[in-house]
């Protein structure tokens, strides 16, 4: 073997040492700290440039008696960036849009009929800022505050993840500011994720963010730009998308209305900060602003 080749050989072992890693030692999905670690990269990603995960998802009403019927499409995404701490957690930081489609043109609608009621209503886009959360690391002696999120179910060489997360608290559209788009004094709903990767992916030890797509449900109550108030039912979420690495990888019908609209949304944040908004405070911020669109 010639010098260079025993030196380059040689700084590698050195390198593969020092991170503590050996080239074959994979991650182990039922140890607590890899599951977390398989999380994370699954999420984000550990060098902490930011991921953008997008959607298309299909809106449908449910009312009483009645067979759901589709509506409307939703398609969005969010910019996130992981934020490593001292203490091995880590602050997910993100901001996200999403925009209405019409089902039958298959573009983004400013504007929705509303079968209830059969009146056109002005739609407003979803543009939270931030979305953000914080993923404790798991304990000394082992317990895993993060469990839940992080029960990868291995099927061979597919490996999934699965999130249930319900939702009870008080509405942000209370009944009494709000008469015509609250649907109660408390807000209720149900977001469900399932992320998959390939088990090699997520395993490998050497890769700070993993490949994913991932399928996404949920039911809540009608958007406060609805104008359904407390109308018996519901709407149900279909959609799916996957995680990509730039805002460039998106869609161009996201992109050129993001571009156009919410620019400052072609990025994660950059730290972390609260509170956190949703469709619902969001609307409540621009009505109290005089800042809800108009119908054209």
């Amino acid at each position: 073997m010639k010098l260079k080749q025993i030196v380059l050989s040689c700084g590698l072992a050195l390198s593969v040492a020092a991170t503590g890693l050996v080239a074959d030692e994979r991650l182990d999905l039922t140890n607590s700290n890899d599951a977390y670690k398989a999380m994370l990269r699954l999420v984000g990603d550990l060098n902490g440039a930011p991921v953008f995960k997008d959607w298309d998802a299909t809106i449908f009403m449910a009312l009483p008696g009645e067979k759901p019927e589709p509506i409307i499409r939703t398609i969005g995404f969010n910019a996130g960036k992981m934020i490593a701490k001292d203490d091995g957690s880590y602050e997910w930081v993100t901001r996200e849009v999403s925009y209405y489609v019409d089902l039958k043109t298959g573009e983004i609608t400013e504007t929705w009929f509303n079968p209830v009621t059969e009146q056109t209503v002005c739609v407003l886009q979803v543009a939270n800022d931030p979305v953000s959360n914080v993923f404790p690391a798991p304990a000394q002696d082992g317990s895993n505050p993060m469990a839940f999120f992080t029960s990868f179910d291995v099927m061979g060489d597919v490996a999934a993840l699965r999130w249930d997360i319900p939702l009870k608290y008080p509405n942000p559209l209370s009944p009494e500011e709000f008469p015509k788009e609250s649907t109660g004094d408390t807000y209720i709903a149900s977001e469900h994720f399932f992320f998959f990767a390939r088990t090699e992916d997520l395993t490998d030890p050497s890769t700070t963010s993993t490949p994913t797509h991932y399928a996404w449900a949920r039911t809540g109550p009608w958007l406060p730009w609805m104008m359904l108030a407390d109308t018996p039912g519901h709407l149900i979420y279909s959609g799916h998308g996957r995680k990509y690495d730039s805002f460039d990888d998106l869609s161009e019908q996201l992109k050129s209305y993001t571009l156009k609209h919410f620019p400052e949304y072609v990025t994660a944040p950059d730290s972390f900060y609260q509170p956190n908004e949703t469709s619902w405070t969001y609307y409540a911020k621009m009505k109290r602003a005089n800042k809800l669109p108009e119908c054209k």
